[in-house]
């Protein structure tokens, strides 16, 4: 770390010198144009006046053990090219392997492939999609999940059950696509700010994308329950379960509002709301307690999972509070 005195000119400007090695290495002359990035009280130099490219890395999968989670993995780091190379001839259930994995990834495309190397690129530009409308679309899968798992439950509609766990992949994609988004927004200033957010939220606009994707998550388990129930549910049971269900939903829906408004009052009217929620499950595990223990086991699984929902919800809403307005 190098210190510099700040000096003032006798127009009024201030003025720094630059270390020399700097300036240099970089190749910079006199009249040579800088960048100038302001963010969190900290200014960046740097040397490439365009200071626009996004580059990523380009990354090597010479391995075939794990080929999937490897493929994300690189895709998460920001990568923009992935060179699947295994140094043999790709067998088909390796190219089946590849293009599946690819599938549940935003933006990546097989753009080379001969007999040993399968080319992967992300044609999606990190900044083309701001962060917050990234999970603004998922909230709103998530939400809509909700809606119709608790309508497949009160209905018994195995079709629409099963159409609740389908959209799951779907969050699952842009869950992925956020994570990759801000961690190339940690690493560079200029695409942080370019997706509307500052190095600082980061990680709580990560956790937020975490906690809408386990709302989805919750949502398709309570609809894979769904045909399981068979017919003759107490009917009893349901309503309870639906009502726990509305309750939960209320809670995730205001604390995403407040989430996306950055309205604290709204954010801390959720939070007030975590001792009912807990009292609406004891009270649907009370009335199980009276059932067959088969029925209930199963019931009380789907009470648990719209309780988690609502918790999500309220997860959400702690984040806002640490948010200024």
């Amino acid at each position: 770390m190098e210190y510099r005195r700040l000096q003032m000119s006798k127009g009024g400007s201030f003025l720094i010198s630059l270390p020399k090695e700097w300036v240099k290495s970089n190749g910079l002359q006199g009249g040579a144009v800088l960048k100038l990035t302001v963010s969190e009280g900290e200014l960046r130099i740097s040397a490439d006046a365009t200071g626009e490219l996004e580059k990523g890395a380009v990354s090597y999968i010479r391995q075939a053990e794990g080929l999937e989670r490897q493929i994300r993995s690189n895709y998460l780091f920001g990568a923009d090219t992935i060179i699947v190379e295994l140094g043999k001839r790709l067998t088909p259930a390796v190219r089946e392997e590849i293009k599946g994995a690819i599938q549940k990834l935003i933006g990546l495309e097989i753009v080379e492939e001969d007999r040993d190397t399968v080319t992967i690129q992300c044609l999606l530009q990190p900044t083309s999609m701001p962060v917050l409308n990234t999970i603004r679309r998922a909230y709103s899968l998530a939400a809509s999940m909700h809606r119709d798992a608790e309508e497949a439950l009160l209905s018994q509609d195995s079709e629409l059950a099963s159409s609740v766990v389908r959209r799951d992949d779907e969050v699952d994609r842009l869950y992925f696509l956020i994570v990759r988004q801000l961690r190339l927004a940690i690493r560079n200033p200029t695409v942080a700010e370019k997706l509307g957010i500052r190095p600082s939220e980061c990680l709580d606009m990560r956790m937020a994308a975490k906690y809408v994707e386990t709302i989805a998550d919750y949502a398709g388990a309570v609809a894979s329950s769904v045909p399981k129930l068979g017919s003759g549910t107490d009917s009893e049971l349901i309503d309870a379960l639906v009502s726990l269900s509305k309750q939960a939903y209320g809670i995730h829906e205001k604390a995403a509002s407040a989430l996306f408004k950055k309205d604290l009052a709204l954010a801390d009217s959720v939070l007030e709301e975590n001792k009912s929620l807990s009292q609406s499950l004891l009270s649907v595990n009370e009335l199980l307690m009276t059932k067959q223990p088969r029925i209930a086991a199963l019931l009380d699984s789907i009470a648990i999972y719209f309780y988690q929902i609502g918790a999500h919800g309220i997860d959400l809403a702690e984040l806002v509070s640490g948010t200024p307005a």
